[in-house]
C-alpha cells in the first residue's frame, strides 16, 4: 500500500508540474514543500504538548495519541499554504527557460516534490496510534530487529526525516539538534507503536520519567546471571559495555506510561568528545532487559510488555534498573520513552577503571512486577534434593485452606487438646497467640436435653436457620482463624511435602521464605497430622508463637529487618513418635504494608531455591 501511495504521489506531481507549471515554479513549488516540512519537524512536539500536557482535563482523551501528527499536518499545510502564496505572487510573470529545460525541468521537479510529499504523508502515519502494519510493516512482527528495518518504495519517508536531521546539525544547527533528540527518527516512532494495544499507548506526559540522581548511569558488574538460567552467565559483546540506567516512573502519569512495551524506551547515545552534548548526531540503544536482583538481569525482548500498578510504587516515582549494549566509543546522553518524554542523563559513575565503576554504582533496586505475583495462592516448583519443600504458598482467605484439621470453637479445641501437650493455647478473645499442643479430634460433646418449651422454640424456623448460620460458621472457621497474628504482620501457610518419620527434624530444617529484597522469614509454628501406634489414631501437633521474647519467654526474635531471625518451633516431636504423616504446613509471619515479595522458598539441605510454577513472585501488600 505505501509503495502505491508514493508513486500515485510522485506520478501526480510530476504529471501536474508538467502540464500546469513553469520550471520557475516548480523549483519555486520544491523549494516551499521543503520549507514547510522544515517547519514541521521543528515545532510539531511544542505544538502537541501544549494538548498532550492537558490530558488529565481533555474532554477527548481518545484524540491525545493523534495530537502530534495532527499538529504535524497543521504545521505542514500552513507553511506549504502561506508560502505558496507567497512565491505565486513573486512569479506571475512567466519565464520561459526553453522547450527541453521547461519539460525536463518540470518533471525532475515534480518526482522530488512527489518524494517530499509522499515522504511526509508515510512519517505522519508512522507517528499515528494505527496497527504497526500500516502505513507498511517496518519490523517484524514477531521479534523486531532494530538492525535490520523495511522500507518503503524510494525510501521516501527516509528522505524527508534523513533531511530535515541534516539540516536540524548543519546549517540549522543549535544546542540541541533533531538528530539527536530523534536520531532514526522513523524507527523510533515505528517501534514506538510495535504490537500497540488498547491498554499501551503510544504518547505520555513530558515528565513520565525521571533519572534518579547523578549515579543514575553506571556500568554492569562482570559475572551477572541469567535470571531465566541462574547457572547462566550474562555474556558480554565485542566492542561494547552493559551499562545500566536507572529509570523512574511517574505514579502521577500511571494512566499513559503504566503498560509498555520495550520498544518503547530507548537509550540516545554520541560518539564521546564530539562537539556540544545534544548537538550533532545521535544513535539509539534499545534495553535487553532490567535488573531483577543485584546479580540476575531479566532478559526481555522488544515486544515484551511491562505493566506496572499501584500497588508496584511505594512513593510517587518507581524505578527500574535498564540494560543496553552502549558501543565503548560513545557516552549516553539522553533516555526516551514513548513519542515524547525525555530526560537527559549524567555522565557514568566516573572512575579509572571498571572496578572503581563497580564501587561506585548505586545498589540495586530489585524489581518484579505485581502484576505477575500471586496473591492469594501459588504452587511451588518441585525440589527433589529436599526432605522438606513446599507444595503451595498461601495468604487471606486461602490460609490453611486444605488442612482437614476442623475446629468448631474455643471449647471445640480445650477438649480435643490432650494432657501431654507442652504449651496448651491460651485464649484471648477466641484467640491463640502461643501453643504447643498435641491435639486428637473428639466429637463436640452432645448437648443437654430440652424442655418441652425449648424444643418448640427451637422449631421456630427463623430459629433454626440462625442456628444453622451459625454452626456453618464454626465449622469454617477452623484453626486458622483462631490463630492470632503478631500486631502488623500476617500469616502465611506453606503446605509441605510429608517428611519421612522417625528421624529428629529441628525448626532450622524447615523451609525459609526469602523475599525479592533477599529478607528471609523464617517459621513461625507448624501443623502436622500423622499415625501414630496407638490404634492407629490420627494425632495432630499445632506449634505456633506470635509473641517476642519481651512478652514471654523464648519467644519470636524479630530481625531490624522487621523479619523472623530464628525459627519457632525448635523441633517437630510429631515426626518422630508418628508412624506416617498425613499433612504438614509450615506458618509464616511476613510484616504487612511493605508491599512485600515472597520471590523464593529455601529448604535446608537443597542448594536449590523452589521458585512459582506459574508466578514470579508472591505478594503481600
Amino acid at each position: 500500500m505505501a509503495s502505491l501511495v508514493v508513486v500515485l504521489i510522485i506520478s501526480g506531481c510530476a504529471a501536474y508540474l508538467y502540464k500546469k507549471g513553469t520550471l520557475v515554479k516548480s523549483v519555486a513549488m520544491v523549494i516551499v514543500a521543503i520549507c514547510a516540512s522544515i517547519v514541521a519537524f521543528n515545532y510539531f512536539e511544542l505544538l502537541a504538548n501544549v494538548f498532550i500536557s492537558r490530558s488529565g482535563n481533555s474532554r477527548y482523551p481518545s484524540l491525545l495519541p493523534w495530537a502530534q501528527p495532527l499538529c504535524f499536518v497543521v504545521l505542514f499545510v500552513l507553511a506549504f499554504a502561506i508560502l505558496r502564496t507567497i512565491t505565486a505572487q513573486l512569479t506571475r510573470q512567466p519565464i520561459d527557460l526553453g522547450t527541453w529545460p521547461e519539460r525536463i525541468g518540470r518533471v525532475v521537479c515534480g518526482i522530488f516534490l512527489g518524494l517530499i510529499l509522499s515522504g511526509i504523508l508515510l512519517t505522519t502515519l508512522a507517528m499515528a496510534p494505527l496497527p504497526s502494519k500500516y502505513p507498511y510493516q517496518r519490523f517484524d512482527q514477531t521479534n523486531p530487529d532494530t538492525e535490520k528495518p523495511g522500507k518503503a518504495l524510494f525510501n521516501a519517508d527516509g528522505f524527508a526525516t534523513g533531511w530535515f536531521s541534516m539540516v536540524s546539525r548543519g546549517c540549522f544547527s543549535s544546542e540541541k539538534s533533531f538528530a539527536i533528540l530523534h536520531p532514526n527518527f522513523l524507527d523510533q516512532v515505528f517501534l514506538n507503536r510495535h504490537n500497540i494495544a488498547d491498554d499501551i499507548s503510544i504518547i505520555a506526559g513530558s515528565n513520565a520519567v525521571e533519572i534518579a540522581g547523578k549515579n543514575a548511569v553506571w556500568y554492569a558488574p562482570e559475572g551477572l546471571k541469567n535470571a531465566e538460567k541462574p547457572n547462566e552467565t550474562i555474556e558480554s559483546e565485542s566492542g561494547h559495555k552493559l551499562t545500566i540506567v536507572r529509570t523512574g516512573i511517574n505514579r502521577t502519569l500511571l494512566k499513559y506510561s503504566g503498560t509498555f512495551t520495550l520498544s518503547q524506551l530507548r537509550l540516545v547515545c554520541k560518539q564521546r568528545n564530539n562537539g556540544k552534548l545534544l548537538a550533532g548526531k545521535g544513535k539509539n540503544i534499545y534495553p535487553i532487559g532490567y535488573l531483577k536482583t543485584a546479580d540476575q538481569l531479566q532478559k526481555k525482548r522488544l515486544n515484551d510488555r511491562i505493566k506496572l500498578q499501584p500497588d508496584d510504587f511505594s512513593g510517587r516515582v518507581k524505578y527500574i534498573n535498564f540494560a543496553f549494549y552502549v558501543p565503548n566509543d560513545f557516552l549516553p546522553v539522553l533516555v526516551e520513552f514513548k513519542q515524547n518524554s525525555l530526560a537527559q542523563l549524567p555522565p557514568p559513575v566516573s572512575a579509572e577503571n571498571l572496578q572503581d565503576a563497580l564501587r561506585q554504582a548505586p545498589s540495586v533496586v530489585p524489581f518484579i512486577r505485581v502484576s505477575e505475583c500471586a496473591k492469594d495462592s501459588a504452587q511451588l516448583k518441585t525440589v527433589d534434593s529436599a526432605k522438606v519443600c513446599g507444595i503451595e504458598l498461601a495468604a487471606g482467605d486461602k490460609f490453611l485452606a486444605d488442612l482437614t484439621l476442623k475446629i468448631n470453637g474455643q471449647k471445640h479445641w480445650e477438649v480435643s487438646q490432650t494432657d501431654r501437650s507442652i504449651k496448651p493455647a491460651q485464649f484471648d478473645n477466641g484467640k491463640t497467640s502461643h501453643v504447643r499442643a498435641e491435639m486428637k479430634i473428639v466429637e463436640p460433646p452432645a448437648p443437654a436435653k430440652l424442655t418441652r418449651k425449648q424444643q418448640r422454640k427451637r422449631r421456630s424456623p427463623r430459629d433454626s436457620l440462625r442456628r444453622a448460620r451459625r454452626s456453618r460458621k464454626d465449622v469454617e472457621k477452623g484453626i486458622g482463624g483462631m490463630l492470632e497474628p503478631l500486631n502488623g504482620y500476617k500469616l502465611l501457610s506453606l503446605k509441605c511435602n510429608n517428611p519421612p518419620t522417625r528421624t529428629k527434624l529441628k525448626g532450622k530444617h524447615l523451609p525459609v521464605l526469602v523475599e525479592l529484597s533477599g529478607i528471609r522469614h523464617h517459621c513461625v509454628g507448624v501443623i502436622a497430622a500423622g499415625k501414630t501406634g496407638d490404634g492407629d489414631e490420627s494425632v495432630y501437633e499445632v506449634d505456633y508463637c506470635s509473641l517476642t521474647t519481651e512478652q514471654i519467654p523464648q519467644g519470636l526474635i524479630i530481625a531490624e529487618d522487621g523479619s523472623v531471625a530464628q525459627p519457632f518451633p525448635d523441633n517437630v516431636w510429631l515426626i518422630e513418635r508418628a508412624q506416617s504423616i498425613s499433612e504438614f504446613y509450615v506458618l509464616y509471619l511476613v510484616k504487612a504494608g511493605t508491599n512485600a515479595i515472597i520471590t523464593s522458598v529455601w529448604s535446608a539441605d537443597s542448594q536449590v531455591a523452589a521458585g512459582f510454577k506459574k508466578y514470579e513472585g508472591f505478594f503481600i501488600k
